[in-house]
Protein backbone atom coordinates (compact mmCIF):
# COMPACT_ATOMS: atom_id res chain seq x y z
CA UNK A 1 0.00 0.00 0.00
CA UNK A 2 1.29 3.42 -0.93
CA UNK A 3 1.74 6.23 1.52
CA UNK A 4 -0.41 9.34 1.27
CA UNK A 5 2.61 11.27 -0.08
CA UNK A 6 3.28 8.60 -2.74
CA UNK A 7 -0.39 8.68 -3.70
CA UNK A 8 -0.28 12.44 -4.32
CA UNK A 9 2.97 12.16 -6.26
CA UNK A 10 1.39 9.57 -8.54
CA UNK A 11 -1.85 11.55 -8.77
CA UNK A 12 -0.06 14.71 -9.92
CA UNK A 13 1.78 12.67 -12.53
CA UNK A 14 -1.49 11.10 -13.71
CA UNK A 15 -3.13 14.55 -13.84
CA UNK A 16 -0.11 15.82 -15.87
CA UNK A 17 0.55 18.50 -13.29
CA UNK A 18 4.01 19.63 -12.22
CA UNK A 19 5.13 17.94 -9.01
CA UNK A 20 4.67 19.98 -5.85
CA UNK A 21 4.38 19.27 -2.16
CA UNK A 22 0.80 18.35 -1.23
CA UNK A 23 1.56 16.58 2.05
CA UNK A 24 4.08 17.45 4.73
CA UNK A 25 5.41 15.78 7.84
CA UNK A 26 3.86 17.36 10.91
CA UNK A 27 6.02 19.52 13.18
CA UNK A 28 6.13 18.21 16.75
CA UNK A 29 5.01 21.55 18.22
CA UNK A 30 1.99 21.61 15.91
CA UNK A 31 1.05 18.04 16.84
CA UNK A 32 1.17 18.95 20.52
CA UNK A 33 -0.82 22.13 20.03
CA UNK A 34 -3.59 20.37 18.05
CA UNK A 35 -3.73 17.40 20.45
CA UNK A 36 -3.99 19.60 23.52
CA UNK A 37 -6.61 21.89 22.01
CA UNK A 38 -8.77 18.95 20.85
CA UNK A 39 -8.39 17.03 24.12
CA UNK A 40 -9.50 20.07 26.12
CA UNK A 41 -12.35 20.80 23.69
CA UNK A 42 -13.65 17.23 23.99
CA UNK A 43 -13.63 17.52 27.79
CA UNK A 44 -15.11 21.02 27.94
CA UNK A 45 -17.79 20.42 25.33
CA UNK A 46 -18.97 17.16 26.91
CA UNK A 47 -19.36 15.89 23.36
CA UNK A 48 -18.99 12.27 24.52
CA UNK A 49 -22.25 12.52 26.48
CA UNK A 50 -24.12 14.65 23.97
CA UNK A 51 -27.16 13.61 22.00
CA UNK A 52 -27.36 14.32 18.29
CA UNK A 53 -30.89 14.58 16.99
CA UNK A 54 -31.26 12.84 13.64
CA UNK A 55 -33.99 13.82 11.20
CA UNK A 56 -36.51 11.08 10.52
CA UNK A 57 -35.95 8.95 7.38
CA UNK A 58 -32.35 10.10 7.01
CA UNK A 59 -30.04 8.17 4.70
CA UNK A 60 -26.73 6.84 6.04
CA UNK A 61 -24.89 9.70 4.35
CA UNK A 62 -27.32 12.23 5.81
CA UNK A 63 -26.90 10.74 9.28
CA UNK A 64 -23.12 11.06 8.93
CA UNK A 65 -23.47 14.69 7.84
CA UNK A 66 -25.77 15.48 10.78
CA UNK A 67 -23.38 13.86 13.27
CA UNK A 68 -20.49 15.75 11.71
CA UNK A 69 -22.30 19.10 11.96
CA UNK A 70 -23.23 18.35 15.59
CA UNK A 71 -19.64 17.42 16.50
CA UNK A 72 -18.09 20.39 14.72
CA UNK A 73 -20.49 22.81 16.38
CA UNK A 74 -19.71 21.46 19.84
CA UNK A 75 -15.97 21.32 19.24
CA UNK A 76 -15.79 24.84 17.78
CA UNK A 77 -17.48 26.23 20.90
CA UNK A 78 -14.71 24.71 23.04
CA UNK A 79 -11.58 24.93 20.88
CA UNK A 80 -9.31 27.68 22.24
CA UNK A 81 -6.57 27.85 19.62
CA UNK A 82 -8.03 26.42 16.43
CA UNK A 83 -11.35 26.60 14.62
CA UNK A 84 -12.90 24.18 12.15
CA UNK A 85 -14.04 25.97 9.00
CA UNK A 86 -15.59 24.80 5.75
CA UNK A 87 -13.36 24.29 2.74
CA UNK A 88 -15.63 25.22 -0.14
CA UNK A 89 -15.75 23.27 -3.37
CA UNK A 90 -16.07 19.66 -4.36
CA UNK A 91 -13.60 17.04 -3.21
CA UNK A 92 -11.16 16.55 -0.37
CA UNK A 93 -10.92 18.13 2.14
CA UNK A 94 -14.31 19.23 3.42
CA UNK A 95 -12.81 21.29 6.24
CA UNK A 96 -9.77 23.27 7.33
CA UNK A 97 -8.41 23.36 10.84
CA UNK A 98 -7.39 27.01 11.07
CA UNK A 99 -5.52 29.19 13.53
CA UNK A 100 -5.90 32.79 12.47
CA UNK A 101 -4.27 33.10 9.05
CA UNK A 102 -2.67 29.65 9.43
CA UNK A 103 -4.82 27.52 7.14
CA UNK A 104 -2.53 24.67 6.21
CA UNK A 105 -4.31 21.74 7.89
CA UNK A 106 -6.63 19.81 5.59
CA UNK A 107 -9.29 18.29 7.86
CA UNK A 108 -11.64 15.45 7.10
CA UNK A 109 -14.26 14.37 9.60
CA UNK A 110 -15.55 10.80 9.37
CA UNK A 111 -18.68 9.94 11.36
CA UNK A 112 -18.09 6.26 11.90
CA UNK A 113 -18.07 4.20 15.05
CA UNK A 114 -16.21 1.25 13.57
CA UNK A 115 -13.29 1.54 11.16
CA UNK A 116 -13.25 -1.40 8.79
CA UNK A 117 -9.80 -1.39 7.18
CA UNK A 118 -10.96 -3.78 4.46
CA UNK A 119 -13.76 -1.44 3.34
CA UNK A 120 -12.20 0.47 0.44
CA UNK A 121 -14.98 3.11 0.55
CA UNK A 122 -13.76 4.19 3.99
CA UNK A 123 -10.25 4.76 2.66
CA UNK A 124 -11.19 6.97 -0.27
CA UNK A 125 -10.30 10.58 0.51
CA UNK A 126 -9.70 12.17 -2.83
CA UNK A 127 -9.78 11.54 -6.53
CA UNK A 128 -8.31 14.87 -7.63
CA UNK A 129 -5.58 17.17 -6.36
CA UNK A 130 -7.32 20.31 -7.66
CA UNK A 131 -8.84 21.45 -4.35
CA UNK A 132 -5.59 20.96 -2.43
CA UNK A 133 -3.63 22.79 -5.09
CA UNK A 134 -6.09 25.70 -5.20
CA UNK A 135 -6.81 26.12 -1.49
CA UNK A 136 -3.51 25.30 0.25
CA UNK A 137 0.17 26.22 0.09
CA UNK A 138 3.01 24.08 1.38
CA UNK A 139 3.58 22.88 3.94
CA UNK A 140 0.20 21.10 3.91
CA UNK A 141 -0.73 18.95 6.88
CA UNK A 142 -3.58 16.42 6.86
CA UNK A 143 -5.82 15.44 9.77
CA UNK A 144 -8.53 12.81 9.68
CA UNK A 145 -10.91 12.73 12.66
CA UNK A 146 -13.21 9.80 13.17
Amino acid sequence: MKTFAEYYKDLLEWESIEQRELISTWREDLITEVEQDFEQAVINSEIKDSICSIRENSSNQSIGNQVEAHAIGMLNESLNIFIIVNCSGAGYPDRVLAKGNFKQIALEMKATSIWNSSDSNRRVLTSSSKKLRNKFTAPIYHLICK
